[in-house]
């Protein structure tokens, strides 16, 4: 054998020993299927479980507030909230008054008036008229020169006087005592003893009094403090002429809790503005179990 039959020889072993093996196609085949098992079997496991998580979540919503045929075998599950429609938000009641920023145009509005005894709130809805009311803690209406306005609450305290000099005590929690306080209060004289009457659908005590409502300095005239803030009647730059005030009250029992209407205007405030106030106080109606 001469050099190059050796050298061919050579080669021909080493490509021998480099050419890859046939590949087991049986082999291959069985182990794919194997593989393809596996994964449909975990497939399988993994919605069954997301079945049993919906399904307990579809389950819950219909234990809660579905009352669909259990038995039809056809269940839904639940939608995104909606934005409240209009007939949703006209049932929720009228605008709060406390909402009232700036001047409040005419309209029905909700005023809250305290906690009663059964731990509910009490409200009051109530409607102005005209455009010259302002944005108080109660309603106020002005013309220009002398105001009357109207409250509606449950006192914590009363028989107040001038802010600086209030002297404020614990309101009574029956109607005839309760007047009897406001019948006191500092800088005041009683044009009407407090008498039964009925006011608003309910039995109530009724009193009226003038008031020197004009303090010094900054101090404002308070009645009473309540959960909607301090009841004051001083709605004037301390004019002399503007500082007496006659205020009426009717103080009435709602649903066990005693509470408080009140109506108030400068001595000699015109017709009209007494008018537009004794309106928005006989608009009155109460609201309570909410």
């Amino acid at each position: 054998m001469n050099l190059e039959e050796e050298l061919r020889e050579v080669l021909s072993q080493e490509a021998e020993l480099r050419t890859t093996p046939s590949p087991d196609i049986d082999r291959m085949v069985n182990g794919g299927q194997d593989r393809l098992r596996r994964r449909t079997t975990m497939r399988i496991g993994i919605a069954a479980a997301a079945v049993l998580l919906i399904g307990g979540g579809v389950y819950g919503a219909a234990q809660i507030g579905d009352d669909s045929d259990a038995d039809s075998g056809v269940t839904t599950l639940p939608t995104e909230p909606t934005e409240p429609t209009e007939s949703t938000a006209a049932a929720a009641g009228p605008p709060n008054w406390v909402d009232t920023n700036g001047g409040p145009v005419a309209g029905t509005y909700r005023a809250y008036v305290g906690t009663g005894a059964d731990g509910h709130n009490i409200e009051a809805d109530l409607t102005v008229h005209g455009s010259n009311w302002t944005a108080s803690n109660y309603p106020v209406a002005y013309d220009g020169q002398h105001f009357a306005g109207i409250g509606v609450y449950r006192p914590w305290s009363v028989a107040g006087g001038c802010k600086m000099d209030a002297g404020f005590e614990p309101a009574a929690a029956e109607p005839q005592s309760l007047a009897q306080q406001l019948a006191g209060m500092p800088r005041s004289d009683i044009l009407q003893q407090p008498a039964p009457t009925n006011a608003l659908g309910h039995r109530a005590v009724h009193l009226r009094l003038r008031v020197d409502a004009a303090c010094n300095g900054a101090a404002a005239y308070l009645v009473a403090d309540t959960a909607a803030g301090s009841r004051g009647i001083s709605y004037f730059d301390n004019s002399p002429e503007n500082g007496v005030v006659i205020i009426d009250f009717w103080v009435m029992d709602v649903d066990g809790t005693t509470v408080i209407v009140d109506m108030f205007h400068t001595e000699d405030a015109p017709s009209r503005l007494v008018d537009q106030a004794t309106a928005a106080r006989e608009s009155i109606a109460f609201v309570t179990g909410e």
